[in-house]
């Protein structure tokens, strides 16, 4: 194992790399994407990366392999989900799969394919995973991300605007695999599409309502691009803490209500709030 190959001072460098790979900053900075590059190609990578994770709770329930024993891991000691495929790998290819499909920069490919490839050595290492678990997810991830890409190149709505029609039925469509995962392997912490459910159904929800009442720009500068990121990182970091605990008999409900309400600031309210901030100061 890498574990015994690497001096025990390296514990903590793979444990800061695989941060990278958690979902928390995955969707940090798809909201980052959103708000100040690309508002469109922002939208589409958190449904990609989404509905990818939706694809890893069902996996990880149908072909149960489970993690590497409690022993043999130095981080997610308590996780009782099973370990295939990978998250951290899946969500971390899916990610930069997306991005770098839409930005194509040589710098931006190799810089991905390097995080890519650091998460999934670093789950290794870490014991949260056995080898094959994360090249499972990398495979994943990469599919999900090309087929994704492919079917929106066929699609593309070149202005930007959202078709509200399409949306919703998108919209509503991307709460089945949350009602048939509920009804068949019920509700747990173990078992949880409740905050992919409700991330998906704010964030969703919220683009109709910011397309066709708000429009902010992400045509700005790189000062502006500076500010808003602290900011929207501040506010929804903020609105992260204060729902990070959902109540534990209705985790499920709880957590898809608390994600629901995150999508909904990502989308729509934060950017509500640099409109008005950016419309005083100019």
């Amino acid at each position: 194992m890498l574990q015994q190959l690497l001096a025990p001072e390296f514990d903590r460098i793979f444990l800061a790399i695989s941060v990278l790979g958690s979902d928390q900053v995955l969707v940090a900075l798809t909201a980052i994407v959103y708000w100040c590059f690309d508002k469109r190609y922002g939208r589409l990578v958190t449904y990609i990366l989404f509905l990818g994770a939706y694809l890893n709770v069902f996996l990880k329930v149908l072909i149960l392999w489970p993690r590497p024993p409690v022993e043999l891991r130095i981080a997610d000691k308590s996780a009782t989900s099973f370990g295939f495929p990978s998250g951290h790998a899946q969500d971390s290819a899916t990610f930069w799969t997306a991005l770098s499909g839409e930005f194509r920069s040589r710098i931006l490919a190799a810089a991905a394919t390097i995080v890519v490839l650091a998460v999934g050595i670093s789950r290794i290492h870490l014991g949260a995973h056995y080898p094959a678990q994360v090249v499972g997810g990398w495979l994943i991830g990469f599919a999900v991300a090309s087929l994704a890409i492919l079917i929106v190149r066929h699609l593309k709505n070149q202005d930007g605007r959202i078709r509200i029609g399409p949306h919703l039925v998108f919209t509503f469509a991307a709460l089945l695999p949350f009602a048939i995962g509920v009804v068949a392997f019920g509700t747990s912490s173990e078992f949880n599409p409740g905050g992919i459910g409700g991330y998906l159904l704010g964030f969703s929800l919220g683009a109709i309502v910011e397309d066709r009442y708000l429009g902010f720009s992400t045509n700005i500068d790189s000062m502006r691009r500076i500010f808003r990121i602290f900011l929207g990182v501040a506010i929804t970091g903020s609105v992260v803490f204060v729902l990070s605990r959902p109540l534990p008999e209705a985790y499920v409900l709880t957590s898809f209500i608390n994600a629901f309400i995150r999508g909904m600031m990502v989308v729509f309210i934060v950017p509500a709030v640099f409109r008005i901030i950016e419309r005083r100061i100019s």
